[in-house]
């Protein structure tokens, strides 16, 4: 419920503070983004004291979803009924639609508690979920896996989730999953819907609210057709998109003549949104600022001085933010290599590029035929492709990163493309372009798409998947598969007996029974305190499917840092760069270890407990006294 009322709150301040046409308001999105930006993240009181930040957040939030609904009901009572039914109907079935297609896709699902317990649980949600608790509890942004070395990484999604986490009373690991489906996905689509919303009201785009509402929709299934949908699982990339999407209509605000009378609260939301975004991704921050600056630099005048006064600040605190907090750059950027991204990830990149292109199509004649605010906003807009193109097609960046460059500009021509609907099909709307087509071939697009065709299959899958594993890691062959539409049934119905049988055998596995063991022993008790896992702690160290998986599961489970966690040598485990492996020191390895030896690890990293876990059922805590 709680998770329901911040995403309520911050649709209400949308709903309220954006500005209306035929009211002549200036400024009005610089206040709606700084108001929005404060609702998300007022969470994060809970982690000063979580008793004080529900009575200081309860009547924000109930304040704003009140004034919310009185602006939704006059809105509501404008509308056909018939409208409003249809609207309430296929906003249940996206829902449940997403809900599928989010959790088939195997990170932060409503089974990660089960599947972290048993070794199924993707690599980057432990490794997140880690991060925040390290974040959350100490201050220190490290993974944990051997005392809290530093690492480099965006850290705003992991200071929002964790202090979300807090504040819903759950652990960071179901908070990813919580958050991340209640309030951060739709909050995305509804920040894609009103940024389109917001933007046209300086253009001649359609005036149908159910259109502006299904358009942008629309073109975004139809690049999932064929593109990656990574915006639906990369927790600090949805974020950097929210921000973007609720920025785009503050640089439409700036674009315009009134800019120079009153810039102070335009500058001030784009300064607070702009650094949000380079904290929560470099790639959506750095082609923001690009975008914002020549912008300004085009209000205030396009002569050297002006440029070098906004230049130099703008690149000064992109670097600073880069330098503290995206990975090293060795890490991910390998050489100039032009089309590398397209060569090895074309499913990735080709979309996209498309996209991005298209954008640079549809904002030329606008540019020429367009008004002063207009040919500004379309040059903005150019920006932001030419930005997200210019890594994707001559920079080798690892693992496919350039996406999360040129995917930016795809959500950017989404929005100008819907904004712009009307002037682009030639004036008038088409009668094939109607509320009722365009829902048809949202259901078209959407059952052609083999990803949310097969999502529910899929998601019964991985329920099946982590019934074998429950039955392999307590010994129990003879767990018999069940038929798909059975899984189904077993994975959406709380009372049924293969449910539950699954719950019961689940508590005997490794990793439940470690996790009882640490919890019992007082490992949460003391900030000052470690767990040590002996190589000889076979049934710890196999329990990852991945072994890279086994180091991370304390950190990301019970927010405690462990001592030489890393896998022992046996394991023959690659230091992956990407989980920041390579942080660590070469002697953080588990290996034999004296309570001497520990001891004096201990002391190095500040700790005075260590917990040694011998068994998943056994362990004992020593005391480190300091001198």
């Amino acid at each position: 419920m709680k998770a329901f009322l911040l995403l309520a709150a911050v649709v209400s301040c949308v709903v309220v503070l954006a500005p209306r046409r035929g009211l002549q308001q200036r400024a009005r999105h610089g206040g709606m983004v700084l108001a929005i930006i404060a609702v998300m993240f007022m969470p994060c009181l809970a982690l000063v004291n979580r008793t004080i930040a529900d009575i200081l957040i309860y009547p924000i939030l109930l304040a704003a979803i009140a004034a919310g609904a009185l602006r939704s009901v006059a809105l509501a009572r404008s509308m056909a009924r018939r409208t409003l039914m249809l609207a309430i109907v296929c906003g249940c079935g996206a829902g449940i639609g997403y809900f599928f297609v989010v959790n088939s896709r195997g990170y932060a699902t409503v089974l990660t508690p089960e599947q972290t317990l048993t070794g199924l649980q993707h690599l980057d949600t432990l490794f997140h979920a880690s991060i925040a608790n390290m974040l959350v509890k100490y201050g220190v942004l490290s993974t944990g896996l051997d005392g809290l070395a530093h690492i480099k990484y965006h850290f705003l999604s992991h200071i929002w989730f964790g202090g979300l986490g807090l504040w819903l009373r759950v652990s960071t690991l179901e908070a990813y999953y919580i958050a991340g489906q209640i309030v951060a996905i739709p909050l995305l689509l509804f920040s894609l819907v009103s940024s389109t919303n917001l933007l046209r009201q300086s253009s001649a785009g359609p005036t149908d609210s159910a259109l502006i509402t299904l358009v942008p929709l629309l073109l975004l299934l139809i690049v999932d057709l064929w593109g990656w949908t990574s915006y639906l699982v990369s927790e600090s990339y949805f974020l950097a998109l929210i921000l973007f999407l609720l920025g785009l209509p503050l640089l439409a605000e700036t674009a315009s003549d009134h800019f120079r009378l009153r810039p102070s609260l335009q500058i001030a939301a784009l300064v607070v949104i702009g650094v949000l975004m380079l904290l929560s991704k470099i790639s959506v921050g750095a082609i923001y600022w690009a975008a914002t600056g020549f912008l300004l630099w085009r209000q205030l005048g396009l002569t050297l001085l002006n440029l070098l006064g906004l230049a130099i600040p703008i690149l000064l605190l992109v670097g600073t933010c880069a330098a503290f907090t995206s990975p090293d750059s060795g890490t991910y950027l390998h050489a100039l290599r032009p089309l590398s991204f397209v060569r090895e990830y074309p499913q990735g990149a080709l979309p996209n590029i498309v996209a991005n292109l298209i954008l640079l199509c549809v904002a030329w004649p606008i540019w020429r035929s367009g008004s002063g605010r207009q040919k500004k906003l379309a040059e903005v807009f150019a920006i932001v492709a030419i930005g997200g193109l210019a890594p994707a097609l001559l920079l080798d960046l690892a693992g496919g990163a350039a996406y999360y460059f040129v995917n930016v500009g795809t959500w950017a021509c989404i929005v100008f493309v819907s904004a712009h609907f009307v002037s682009i099909v030639g004036g008038r709307r088409p009668r094939f372009a109607g509320p009722a087509v365009v829902l048809f071939a949202i259901l078209l697009v959407a059952l052609a798409t083999d990803e949310k065709r097969s999502s529910l299959r899929k998601f019964a899958a991985q329920f099946e998947e982590l019934r074998a594993r429950v039955g392999v890691l307590i010994g129990d062959a003879g767990v018999a598969a069940l038929p798909p539409w059975r899984r189904v049934v077993a994975l959406l119905a709380p009372g049924d007996p293969v449910r539950r049988k699954l719950a019961e055998d689940l508590k005997r596995t490794p990793g439940a029974q470690a996790r009882q063991t640490l919890v019992s022993l007082g490992v949460m008790d003391d900030l000052r305190t470690a767990v040590f896992v002996p190589p000889d702690n076979q049934a710890f160290w196999s329990t990852y499917l991945d072994c890279r998986g086994n180091p991370l599961f304390v950190p990301a489970v019970l927010g405690v840092p462990m001592l030489k966690g890393l896998n022992p040598a046996g394991l023959k485990c690659a230091r992956d760069p990407f989980y920041s492996f390579a942080a660590y020191r070469p002697d953080a390895i588990s290996e034999a270890s004296t309570d001497l030896q520990l001891c004096a690890r201990a002391a190095e990293l500040e700790l005075r407990w260590v917990v040694v876990l011998m068994t998943p059922t056994a362990g004992r805590k020593i005391e480190c006294r300091t001198e």
